[in-house]
């Protein structure tokens, strides 16, 4: 090897192990992971209070269901996977069902127009967890 070829390389080789590195002082900003953020039931509904959770570390917000004399309204802000729904009349009895996909859909509108006056009781579960709620319907 040529000595000339030999400083070069020695020469970026030091280069190489004492270049500056900068670093950042500032923490990255944090990302909003849910899509849309429900807070409240649309206008004219009235807060159905669910007691149970959908599975562990949940976020306050994270179901939201309210009823008007309509219809029955549930936003999910968290993806709970596949969610059965369920409301039962003040018998017990079973008046509508269905399995939603919260990876897809966030918010379900559950027609209610043809059911008597009474009260319900809407029923959520998970693989992971259960939630339910009462409410009235005149």
């Amino acid at each position: 090897m040529n000595r000339k070829t030999l400083i070069i390389i020695g020469l970026c080789a030091l280069g190489l192990c004492f270049g500056e590195v900068q670093a950042v002082d500032k923490a990255p900003t944090p990302v909003k992971i849910n899509k849309w953020e429900i807070a409240d039931p649309p206008q004219g509904y009235e807060w159905i209070n669910l007691y149970g959770t959908l599975m562990f570390s949940i976020g306050p917000n994270a179901v939201v269901a309210g009823a008007n004399e309509n219809s029955v309204y549930i936003g999910f802000n968290q993806d709970f996977g596949n969610v059965s729904i369920s409301i039962y009349n003040a018998a017990g009895n079973l008046v509508y069902s269905t399995v939603v996909n919260t990876s897809v859909q966030q918010v379900v509108i559950i027609p209610f127009t043809s059911a008597a006056s009474g009260t319900y009781t809407v029923e959520l579960s998970s693989a992971n967890g259960y939630a339910d709620g009462d409410f009235n319907k005149n």
